[in-house]
């Protein structure tokens, strides 16, 4: 389902390390008419997020070899844009991790495995009524 063409793209922020899985995603969102900032670590996530505006984020809860995550990054972007909605995405099914994603603000954790990016688009759509 593509977005409605009479308003604005829906600005779509999206943290993801993982070469593929960036790829996937993102294409995939931005054939849907979502229109994507992919970062591929915390600092060009906190040098772009601002001028992006972004009205949603997906982050990742790990980055290789950082000692950042998603989850250091939601209070930053909560700040700047406090109705954002962020999204955690995980490869781990634990649930402390996704309390404290929300605790800090993520309206929902994902786990990467569960989701394709057919359904990642899918779920965005509903975010947005699309």
């Amino acid at each position: 389902m593509e977005q409605n063409k009479s308003r604005a793209p829906i600005r779509v922020l999206f943290l993801e390390d993982e070469d593929v899985l960036a790829t996937l995603y993102c294409k995939k969102l931005e054939e849907a008419g979502y229109l994507v900032k992919l970062c591929r670590d915390a600092e060009g996530l906190i040098d772009s997020h601002e001028a992006f505006e972004p009205d949603v984020a997906f982050l990742d809860h790990a980055l290789h070899g950082k000692n950042q995550s998603g989850m250091e990054m939601i209070p930053i972007l909560k700040k700047a844009k406090p109705d954002v909605k962020i999204v955690m995405l995980s490869n781990y099914s634990a649930f402390q991790m996704e309390q404290d994603a929300r605790k800090a603000g993520a309206i929902d954790y994902l786990l990467k495995i569960n989701i394709s990016p057919n359904e990642l688009v899918n779920y965005t759509n509903k975010l947005f009524n699309c």
